[in-house]
C-alpha cells in the first residue's frame, strides 16, 4: 500500500519472496494473500500472487489444496543433489527426487504451471553437467525456468556466470521444451537487487 500510495500507482502483483520461507508460517502466509486478493484488500488476482518456497514439500502439498489460484514458484539452484545441498543447506531433508514427486502432484491436482528459480553461479552450478540435470529436471513438465545472474555481492567469493552462459542454458531448455525467461536485475545501483540487501559498515 505504501508503494500504491507513494507511486500513485496501482500494485498488480505481489511475489513472497525473501523475507523468509513462506511455507514455515504458512497460515499467516495464507492469511496474507486471501488480504492481498481480497475486493475488500488490495483486489489482486490470484494469479498475480505468487508464493516462492526453497522447496518445502508439505507445504507444497498444502499449498496445491487451496482453493485459490495462486502461483508457486521455486527455488531450485540446481537439480544436482550434491550441488543444492552445498547452495541450500536448510531444506537437505527435501530431497530433489521427493520435490519432482510433488511437484508433479501439484501441477495434477491445481493444473497450473509453477515456476523454478535458478541463480546462475560462475563454477558452480553452470556446469555441462549441472545444465543436463536441470534440463532432466524439468523436461516433459509442465514448468517455467525464470534463470537469474547472481548479483555482486562485496565480500562473497560468488560470482555470476557470464552472459554467454546463460544463454546456453536458454538454448538447451528450449531444446527440450521448457520455457525460460532470463530475470533482469534490478536495484544494482543503490545495492537493493536481488541478494544485495544487507548492511553496510560505513566509515567516517
Amino acid at each position: 500500500m505504501h508503494v500504491r500510495d507513494d507511486f500513485n500507482i496501482r500494485v498488480t502483483s505481489v511475489v513472497l519472496m525473501g523475507q523468509g520461507e513462506p511455507f514455515a508460517n504458512y497460515d499467516a502466509t495464507l492469511e496474507a494473500l486471501r488480504k492481498l486478493n481480497s475486493s475488500d484488500g488490495a483486489g489482486i488476482g490470484a494469479r498475480h500472487l505468487t508464493v516462492s518456497t526453497c522447496g518445502i514439500i508439505p507445504g507444497i502439498a498444502r499449498f496445491a489444496k487451496e482453493p485459490e489460484q495462486f502461483t508457486l514458484a521455486v527455488s531450485l539452484h540446481s537439480a544436482v543433489q550434491k550441488t543444492r545441498d552445498i547452495l541450500m543447506p536448510g531444506v537437505k531433508r527435501y530431497s530433489l527426487i521427493h520435490l519432482y514427486d510433488a511437484m508433479g502432484e501439484y501441477v495434477l491436482k491445481t493444473g497450473r504451471r509453477p515456476t523454478y528459480e535458478y541463480a546462475v553461479i560462475s563454477g558452480i552450478n553452470d556446469s555441462e553437467s549441472e545444465i543436463t540435470a536441470l534440463c532432466d529436471f524439468c523436461r516433459g513438465t509442465l514448468a517455467h525456468v525464470n534463470l537469474i545472474q547472481l548479483n555482486e555481492v562485496s565480500g562473497s567469493k560468488l560470482r555470476p556466470a557470464s552472459p554467454e552462459k546463460v544463454q546456453e542454458f536458454v538454448s538447451r531448455l528450449t531444446q527440450v521444451g521448457v520455457e525460460c525467461t532470463v530475470r533482469n536485475s534490478r536495484g544494482q545501483d543503490i545495492d537493493a537487487a536481488c541478494g544485495q540487501l544487507r548492511q553496510r559498515a560505513l566509515r567516517a
